[in-house]
């Protein structure tokens, strides 16, 4: 069957390659058999090891030794658990145009196709697919994501992660991703208190995964990646690989001085919910660990960065959450922001949470006030909001009430509603303009290389000054001058674009 060279075929890898794309077609298939009329799985598992797992290289090969879909049923399916990987049949061989069409398939098929296409990767049954082993399949892809950037992606290498538990943290996100479709099956609930957990029981069939594929937009390209990344359809020049979803490029940022509390899956999927125009980079903006422990401290660092920031909170529970403010943070008792902020969970779930409409109580941030809250705030209201660091920056609160915040509908993010700060962090997103047309890339490249040596502290004005020292109770910032920034390679400057 995997030998059969039909002209439906050859019309179906007529119509999805060009010429240049069927001249790749042909020299991955030349690579994968040794210069052969055909391969067998052997040859195709070893093809894919850099970045599939074994499993799914295997299963990859049961899919293309099948027939297309639509066709009759393959005829050996070969379903077997994840737990008992040990099947040894090499199949029948594959020839050029039966793998052409395949291919066509797992890289530009439509929505349906590569459900289809999904559910055999990851089932142990013909026509369906358990909770447990399509949870286990999105974190291995989650996983083979991540290797496949860690050796191609430009962005990827301008960060160095947090050492939390990897597998951990994909199974996590699996979770969430998966959260809709088991939730309307019945089976699972995370909440920000609760494990990821998942019932063995429950089967899903194609339907189901097609509907929940259409709409996680986020798996559904990462699986398209993943795919093209472990057959190695790439352009011919690295330069020219694009990755979608995205990684920011880090900037200006010290890694000899700092680690962040952010892992890989974190940063892909709060990366993925903002606006398109602020993923490409992220720079450091203010870590109590690097810049102390101050609200001062971070209030200057916050206020001065003239752009929109993600704030990212860890509480003493472990739990990590936040909130993206879209506009640049100033000082006032009024209420600022627009429906582009979020507030979102890092762990164990992975939600965002936008605005509901309700009222427009996006950011708030204030101090020195008799009256009026003094700290920083995004949703709710004064004293209730949906996320609040208070200026005395050891403590805050997220409250929701039975309905979730009003502003956002998020629920309590933090495991107690009142919690400690343990860490916290702030990255300006995007790119920041001097004026309309011109982007600050050169002052950056400057002072990396050592042609701005002034520290930010001795920017701010006089006035500025007075103020940070009213704020805290013994301002620190006027020693916390900051390092020198390593300066990057030139790959470290390079973007590289989705779109």
């Amino acid at each position: 069957m995997g030998g059969s060279d039909s002209k439906s075929q050859g019309e179906k890898e007529e119509l999805f390659f060009n010429e240049e794309e069927r001249e790749r077609v042909q020299l991955i298939f030349c690579t994968i058999s040794h210069g052969q009329k055909s391969f067998n799985k052997e040859n195709l598992q070893h093809f894919v090891e850099p970045v599939l797992d074994h499993f799914t290289g295997s299963r990859l090969f049961d899919w293309i030794e099948g027939p297309l879909p639509g066709h009759k049923p393959h005829h050996d399916r070969r379903h077997y658990s994840h737990h008992h990987p040990s099947h040894h049949s090499t199949g029948n061989p594959v020839h050029l145009h039966h793998f052409a069409s395949h291919l066509a398939i797992l890289l530009k098929g439509h929505v349906s196709e590569l459900s289809s296409v999904c559910l055999f990767l990851a089932s142990t049954s013909p026509s369906s697919v358990s909770a447990s082993d399509l949870v286990h399949f999105v974190g291995n892809s989650l996983h083979n994501y991540e290797k496949l950037l860690s050796a191609h992606c430009t962005a990827y290498q301008s960060w160095i992660f947090s050492s939390a538990t990897d597998e951990i943290r994909h199974k996590h996100l699996a979770c969430s991703l998966l959260n809709s479709l088991l939730k309307s099956a019945g089976d699972l609930t995370v909440g920000p208190n609760e494990k990821a957990e998942k019932s063995p029981t429950l089967y899903l069939d194609l339907d189901q995964v097609e509907k929940w594929l259409s709409q996680c937009h986020l798996f559904h390209h990462i699986l398209q990646q993943v795919l093209k990344g472990g057959l190695q359809f790439f352009p011919t020049e690295p330069h020219q690989i694009v990755f979608h979803p995205r990684l920011p490029q880090v900037r200006d940022t010290n890694w000899s001085k700092f680690r962040t509390i952010l892992d890989f899956s974190a940063v892909l999927f709060l990366n993925a919910a903002l606006p398109s125009e602020q993923q490409t980079q992220w720079k450091l903006v203010y870590s109590d660990a690097l810049h102390g422990s101050s609200f001062a401290r971070f209030l200057q660092c916050i206020t001065t960065a003239g752009m929109p920031t993600v704030i990212v909170i860890r509480d003493k529970a472990g739990l990590m959450f936040g909130g993206f403010a879209s506009i640049p943070w100033e000082t006032n008792p009024k209420f600022a922001g627009d429906h582009s902020c979020f507030l979102f969970q890092l762990g164990p779930t992975f939600s965002v949470y936008k605005p509901t409409g309700y009222n427009n109580n996006f950011m708030y941030l204030n101090t020195q006030q008799q009256t009026l809250p003094n700290g920083l705030g995004m949703g709710g209201q004064f004293e209730y909001f949906g996320l609040w660091i208070d200026q005395s920056f050891d403590h805050g609160h997220s409250r929701a009430g039975t309905r979730g915040c009003t502003t956002y509908g998020s629920p309590q993010l933090s495991e107690n509603e009142d919690f400690e700060i343990d860490c916290i962090e702030v990255w300006a997103v995007g790119r920041k303009k001097k004026n309309d047309e011109e982007d600050e890339d050169d002052d950056f490249e400057d002072e990396a290389k050592g042609g701005n040596s002034k520290s930010l502290l001795d920017k701010v004005e006089d006035v500025d000054k007075a103020l940070l020292d009213l704020v805290d109770r013994g301002t620190v910032s006027d020693h916390l001058r900051a390092e020198p920034v390593v300066q990057e390679t030139k790959a470290h400057n390079t973007i590289i674009s989705p779109f």
